[in-house]
């Protein structure tokens, strides 16, 4: 059955995050995933997050289904955070959870094929690699849009003009 399938190609910000874990020059910079990292490259858990789970560990009361929205005191604290007031309690602003970001990209492009099956959804150049078929998955027209432009870029950095 799996036959089939393909082998995804090597991710290009990933093989990034290599390259800057065995490069030993100390002035480098990390161009990888956006996560805090400390002097060590370590990614810490804050205290305040481990606090956060313990909070949830002593007060948690059931492990039912939550349905497809998710927590619902969940995504109103986060509607809340994001939108403040400007955010009325209808159903112009709706927030759900998701399985992280890329399952976010996979729900957010089923609402919006469903909302209008004739969108057409942009995605940067480069972009990760599983960003494409999940969205081209759920049955999206897709377009790119040039994220990093390598000739502007090193203007940028050694000052020079464009003519």
């Amino acid at each position: 059955m799996f036959e089939s399938l393909e082998r995804m190609p090597p991710d290009a910000i990933l093989k990034l995050i290599a390259e800057y874990g065995s490069d030993p020059r100390d002035n480098k910079v990390d161009l990888g995933v956006g996560v805090y990292r400390d002097a060590a490259g370590n990614t810490p858990v804050f205290r305040a997050i481990k606090k956060a789970e313990q909070r949830l560990l002593d007060t948690q009361t059931s492990k039912s289904y939550l349905g497809s929205r998710g927590a619902a005191d969940f995504c109103d604290a986060m509607r809340a955070l994001v939108f403040g007031d400007s955010a009325p309690h209808n159903d112009r602003v709706m927030t759900l959870q998701t399985p992280g970001g890329s399952g976010a990209l996979r729900v957010a492009a089923g609402v919006i094929l469903r909302a209008n099956s004739d969108t057409t959804i942009w995605v940067s150049d480069p972009t990760w690699n599983n960003h494409v078929p999940l969205l081209a998955g759920a049955g999206a027209k897709l377009e790119s849009y040039p994220y990093y432009d390598a000739v502007r870029m090193s203007c940028v950095l050694m000052q020079c003009s464009r003519s």
